[in-house]
């Protein structure tokens, strides 16, 4: 079965840490913070507890639906995350795109999670 692709975009903060390969090395071997959470003190206290909520969010799905589900988040700053949001009419974050049809904008979980479910089933 081919699994659901859900479509985050929201920005995600940026501008340190290493090349993605340092990075992989550095996490595996355990050795200082995580890479999302270097960096995170130096950003304002809202933006950090966007941050760390949506990580839950997308780390909570990835978990209870395992294989069911394909998870890319896309910063609305990047090239590729300002076309998928134009194309989504994406203007409020985060904005969750379901199985490519069913948007999903805010914190709405109980939306997010019927989205999720019926896609699922299909």
């Amino acid at each position: 079965m081919k699994p659901v692709l859900i479509d985050v975009i929201a920005p995600v903060p940026e501008g340190w840490g290493l090349c993605q390969s340092c990075e992989m090395l550095l996490a595996q071997a355990d050795l200082g913070q995580a890479p999302p959470e270097r960096g995170l003190d130096e950003l304002p206290p809202e933006w950090q507890a966007d941050f760390r909520r949506l990580s839950a969010l997308i780390f909570d799905l990835a978990d209870r639906y395992r294989d069911c589900v394909l998870i890319r988040v896309y910063d609305p700053r990047s090239l590729g995350g300002l076309v998928k949001a134009l194309r989504h009419g994406a203007r409020r974050y985060p904005t969750f795109i379901v199985a490519g049809r069913t948007k999903v904008v805010g914190w709405d979980e109980a939306a997010l999670e019927r989205a999720v479910q019926a896609a699922c089933a299909a």
